[in-house]
């Protein structure tokens, strides 16, 4: 039963009210990522919005770039003992899932891309709660990884 309860509703209720502010902060965050992972265009595929969109973004997506001296799990594992959580791009290439094996499939061609973005690609999160204190943060943290890189002490 997936009904709606008369309390979820109504926090529903309150919550949309506050959906565009929310929408604003995501774009905002969104930027700010952004502005730390762009110094870095050695290491970092950054995302950007399709033409004529206007994404409130859920997350902040980096990939990192071929041969370059650090896998994403170094990264976000200094990233994550510092304290700033990060997620692996869910699902993937499908075909590599559990629910897919031993099951008849076709691909049409190979999926080398999606490979490369499973296995390369993380996530940061741009809830509307984080504040400029914690950019500055995570500035600091991505800087220091990059200079420990560039100094090869990772």
């Amino acid at each position: 039963n997936l009904k709606m309860t008369d309390m979820q509703a109504a926090i529903g209720a309150a919550q949309i009210d506050k959906l565009p502010a929310f929408c604003q902060q995501r774009k905002e965050n969104f930027k700010k990522h952004y502005a730390i992972f762009a110094k870095y265009p050695q290491y970092f595929i950054l995302p950007e919005a399709t033409p004529k969109s206007d994404p409130a973004w859920f997350a902040f997506i980096v990939t990192l770039k071929e041969n370059i001296p650090f896998t994403r799990d170094e990264f976000t594992r200094f990233l994550n003992e510092h304290l700033i959580e990060t997620r692996n791009l869910f699902a993937g290439n499908m075909v590599k899932q559990p629910a897919f094996v031993n099951k008849n499939w076709r691909i049409a061609t190979n999926l080398d891309n999606t490979d490369y973005i499973m296995n390369n690609t993380f996530f940061l999160g741009t809830y509307p709660g984080l504040t400029d204190e914690m950019f500055t943060y995570i500035d600091t943290v991505v800087e220091e990884f990059i200079h420990r890189v560039n100094n090869s002490k990772i």
